[in-house]
């Protein structure tokens, strides 16, 4: 959740801990803290992304309840295939449901054509988008319909002109690409002004790397210079550590090739759970 959060123009889905009078995308939050610094992760990532997360979405549910976390949430890529399971578990487990989902952008900005003269490989752009209300969830799922009826079957392609024609009522939260770019923080500029009303942030994970600290005082001040709020996430794959060995061996099938050999196809540890 943000660091330091300042008042926002508009409040989050739970509107400061009351439910929403507009569907089900939004459940009471239990009791919180009484210093307001309760964890919920929002970068999950369940097995309904196909050959990419390890878990089912009701056990990402249930390890989040038996944690403590004040709700538990799902954002698959560019689907939301994996929310009816999630929200049957955290109906029946009696903790709140955040959706949401991960989209994958291309960026559409442009690229300088390379000195061979091929052409330049497209700009990714992902971040995570959780509805406010029925009327946003309605906006996300047609967003998701565009994407998939462009793409061949099991795919989704979208474009940030796609975003564009969607985003009322999404929060947003911008995932840094791994190599920080001046491109990147052009288009957090572009976010920013798409998603006005303060709805965007910036995630940011430490998950052991060599580099995290460096990684965090840059982000924070990306962050700042762009006018948002820096979002903690630990970018789950998976519910519990254990589970590690399998994520490994469904990037090896998505990839084709053996666990030896996959290299830096493979996340360096075992960080990426609840």
């Amino acid at each position: 959740m943000p660091e330091n959060p300042a008042p926002k123009k508009k409040l989050h889905p739970w509107r400061d801990g009351h439910p929403s009078d507009e569907g089900p995308v939004r459940e009471s939050p239990p009791d919180r803290p009484p210093n307001g610094r309760a964890y919920v992760e929002l970068e999950v990532t369940s097995n309904f992304t196909f050959l990419t997360g390890a878990s089912h979405p009701e056990e990402l549910v249930e390890r989040a309840r038996d944690l403590g976390h004040p709700a538990a949430a799902i954002a698959d890529h560019n689907s939301l295939a994996g929310i009816v399971r999630a929200h049957v578990a955290a109906k029946a487990l009696e903790i709140p449901l955040v959706v949401g989902c991960r989209l994958i952008l291309e960026d559409g900005a442009p690229r300088p054509v390379p000195k061979e003269g091929r052409p330049p490989t497209p700009l990714v752009l992902q971040l995570l988008v959780f509805p406010t209300d029925r009327a946003a969830y309605g906006r996300l799922s047609r967003l998701l319909t565009v994407g998939k009826r462009r793409a061949e079957k099991g795919s989704c392609r979208l474009t940030f002109a796609d975003l564009r024609e969607h985003h009322e009522g999404l929060l947003a939260v911008a995932l840094p690409p791994r190599r920080l770019t001046r491109a990147f923080e052009r288009r957090l500029a572009d976010l920013k002004t798409l998603f006005d009303d303060d709805r965007l942030s910036l995630a940011s994970s430490c998950l052991l790397g060599s580099d995290d600290q460096e990684r965090l005082s840059v982000l924070a001040t990306l962050a700042s210079r762009a006018g948002v709020a820096l979002v903690a996430t630990n970018d789950v794959h998976y519910h519990a550590r254990e589970r590690r060995r399998l994520q490994d061996v469904l990037t090896c099938v998505r990839h084709g090739r053996t666990v030896e050999d996959a290299g830096f196809r493979l996340f360096p540890n075992g960080e990426r759970h609840l």
